[in-house]
Parts: C-alpha cells; sequence; structure tokens
C-alpha cells in the first residue's frame, strides 16, 4: 500500500478526502500525519494526540464490496485487523468497545472513524481513519487512556507499528470480496466489550440504564437487555456505556 506522510494537518480523514476528489483510483492508499492539530472521533469529539508519539492515520479504500446498509461491515472488519495486528506486537487483553473503540484491558488505546463518500448512492470510496495511543504516557483529564508503551513498557517505532497494521488492514480488504458479512459481525461479537455483562450507561436525559449487552445488529446498532428481559437496540449518540 502507497503511503504519504505528512508533517502536519488538522485532520488526515479530511486531508485524505481532498486527495480522494482529485486522484481517484482503484488502489489504497495511506495517509499519516506527524501532527494531527483537529483530528476527529466519535460523537463529534475530537482526538487529541501529542505529535510524533502516537499513530494518526487515513487509508482511502476505493469501491469497498459493501452496500450502503451494510456498512458497519467494514468498521467491524477493521477493528478486528487492528487486533489481530496488536496481538502480532504482543498486546493483549484486547477488545472492542463499540461501536470502533480499541480498549486493552478497561484502558483506551485507539480509535476508528470511517467516513464514506457515497456516488449515486453507493459507495464510492471509504476513508478509515486511526487513531493509535503508541508511546505517549500522560494523557491530561483522561484516566481511562492508555498506550502500547504504558502497557508493555517499551517504546514502539511508529513506522513499525503502521505496517503492522496496514498489512492486516490489506489482507482485510481483500477478505471483505468474498467474506460473508454476517461472519465479520459475528467475529466482532466475540470481541465485544462487556458482552453479556451487566453494564450501566448515560442516556441524554441525563439517567442511567442498566442493561446487558447481547450484540449487535445487521445494521451495528447495540442490543441491550433491559429490564422485564426487553431487547431493545440503540444507535450511538442515543445511550454511552460507563465502566
Amino acid at each position: 500500500m502507497r503511503i504519504i506522510k505528512v508533517s502536519a494537518t488538522q485532520s488526515t480523514n479530511s486531508l485524505a478526502r481532498e486527495w480522494y476528489q482529485s486522484n481517484k483510483n482503484e488502489e489504497a492508499v495511506c495517509i499519516t500525519a506527524f501532527e494531527q492539530s483537529a483530528g476527529r472521533g466519535q460523537r463529534g469529539a475530537g482526538w487529541v494526540s501529542n505529535a510524533g508519539e502516537n499513530l494518526t492515520f487515513s487509508v482511502i479504500f476505493p469501491n469497498p464490496p459493501i452496500d450502503v446498509a451494510a456498512q458497519f461491515a467494514l468498521s467491524a472488519a477493521v477493528g478486528l485487523a487492528l487486533l489481530d495486528a496488536l496481538k502480532k506486537l504482543n498486546i493483549f487483553s484486547l477488545k472492542l468497545k463499540w461501536p470502533n473503540d480499541i480498549l486493552a484491558g478497561n484502558y483506551k488505546i485507539g480509535g476508528i472513524l470511517i467516513e464514506n463518500i457515497l456516488v449515486n448512492g453507493s459507495i464510492g470510496a471509504s476513508i478509515i481513519g486511526i487513531g493509535l495511543n503508541v508511546n505517549q504516557t500522560f494523557f491530561q483529564d483522561l484516566p481511562q487512556a492508555s498506550s502500547l508503551k504504558l502497557i508493555a513498557g517499551n517504546d514502539f517505532p511508529t513506522d513499525e507499528v503502521l505496517k503492522y497494521i496496514l498489512v492486516e488492514l490489506e489482507q482485510m480488504l481483500e477478505d471483505l470480496k468474498s467474506q460473508s458479512h454476517i461472519e465479520i459481525l459475528r467475529k466482532y461479537e466475540g470481541e465485544l466489550f462487556r458482552k453479556n455483562k451487566v453494564s450501566t450507561f448515560l442516556l441524554p436525559s441525563g439517567d442511567y440504564l442498566t442493561g446487558i449487552i447481547l450484540g449487535i445488529t445487521s445494521t451495528g446498532l447495540l442490543k441491550v437487555k433491559v429490564e422485564d428481559e426487553v431487547v431493545q437496540t440503540f444507535e450511538l449518540k442515543q445511550l454511552k456505556l460507563l465502566y
């Protein structure tokens, strides 16, 4: 996979989108930044990363073999590929926190933000944005954040970590052509953080909800069993897992 390195950008996803608009082709391309000043996460949150200590990059994936209705399968597959890469770096106790956070133990070490470019009702390209905490050791006001260095006790060359990840991503992108989306989602459920455990959620109203995470729907909604054995489904903005 071609790798484009930039010294600084506001957001690798935004830069990748601009690059795609003027460089449409059939090959996947990775854009990685030494410093990202306005990275984006889920729920409109920012992604804060110390310059040079972590990985902030985006992969442009033209013509992904998925329908718009099944786009969560791509997010799930990317998460699984990241876990495979990190395991090869001897990082364990890994889980995927719905919808697309990477956890080691109870600590967040990475996140995924996928933005799809639609062309005539189909996905013309997927911009796969990934942030991974590699060598950063201090996270101000983020008590649940961690990094590969804090977990393993040693530095990691960021270029080497990126190569491990891109190998797994390229294999995942190839497998998407033949792998069942249902199978991908079932594998994702097998790595789902706090699955089948009693958990507490914060609702937009400020109220709390107690339930058990059962899995996800085919479109990526979270299935939670609440009182009286009732199973409800939730979108990202409808609840926040407390842990």
